[in-house]
């Protein structure tokens, strides 16, 4: 028995879906030579990227700075990797984000206005870059599904870390996610008031199983942000709390058609 649909799940749902921006730095093990789910969900297949980190290979460069943005590396760069300072040999160490600031995804830096560095000043730079996989030839992506598996002939070794950066694809996401919670929803209604199938559609149990349907949507998102290698710990206990909200909804409306508890007998003396 159908009391929801995708359509009405839908409905309460920002167009943009429960993820919209781009994932940056994701930690993954590659094992084996088979296919590994890294995301639920379609990616972007131009926005992949796999990446290696070699931390003991570090750059040093000589850059005269500029107002805007000086351009040190191709990117990506290592997040933290970078150490500014006024000369080979470590005088003045210049601090990140108070006197400069960095873009790690294009490799370049920019002067903050209230710091200590300044338009035309030479400064010594040390860098560290990701060594960025090639599709087809260390690894194979299967955008639509969300996997990734290591090609044998390729650099990535059998259970390296790597780290991937890309983009979902909110509408497919929201598609297969949607189509998993109202299944579940539709589940749990019909076993917890309606096994006999007796309601049919009833507006309320179709609300009910609409927001059964939101809260698994959002205990999924809540489980995505902790698994994410840069995933935030109070987005998930605010998808959290959404959920909660969610099923409480979904228990108010379902109450009435639970069966009463029978009160027990009053025992009679024979």
């Amino acid at each position: 028995m159908s009391y929801t649909n995708i359509e009405q799940v839908r409905h309460h749902l920002p167009e943009t879906g429960i993820v919209g921006e781009r994932i940056y730095d994701q930690k993954f093990i590659l094992k084996n030579d088979d296919y590994l789910l890294f995301y639920n969900g379609a990616v972007e297949e131009s926005s992949f990227l796999v990446k290696s980190l070699r931390a003991d290979i570090l750059e040093r460069k000589t850059l005269t700075l500029q107002s805007g943005s000086n351009p040190m590396a191709a990117g990506p760069l290592v997040p933290g990797s970078v150490v500014v300072a006024s000369d080979s040999s470590l005088g003045t160490l210049y601090v990140e984000n108070k006197d400069y600031s960095i873009n790690y995804t294009s490799g370049e830096l920019l002067i903050k206005e209230a710091g200590e560095l300044s338009d035309g000043q030479t400064v010594t730079v040390w860098l560290a870059r990701f060594m960025v996989y090639t599709a087809g030839v260390d690894f194979q992506l299967a955008a639509g599904r969300g996997e990734i598996r290591r090609l044998v002939s390729g650099g990535i070794a059998s259970g390296e870390t790597v780290y991937l950066d890309y983009s979902p694809v909110t509408k497919s996401l929201n598609d297969d996610l949607l189509k998993n919670a109202v299944q579940e929803a539709n589940g749990m209604v019909a076993r917890e008031v309606d096994p006999e199938r007796q309601f049919g559609a009833d507006p309320a149990l179709v609300s009910a199983a609409t927001y059964k349907a939101l809260a698994v949507i959002c205990r999924v998102a809540a489980a995505r942000e902790l698994s994410m290698f840069q995933g935030s710990e109070k987005k998930a206990l605010a998808w959290l709390q959404l959920a909660g909200e969610y099923t409480g909804l979904s228990d108010m409306l379902i109450k009435s058609f639970r069966s009463p508890f029978p009160r027990p007998k009053v025992p009679v003396k024979s």
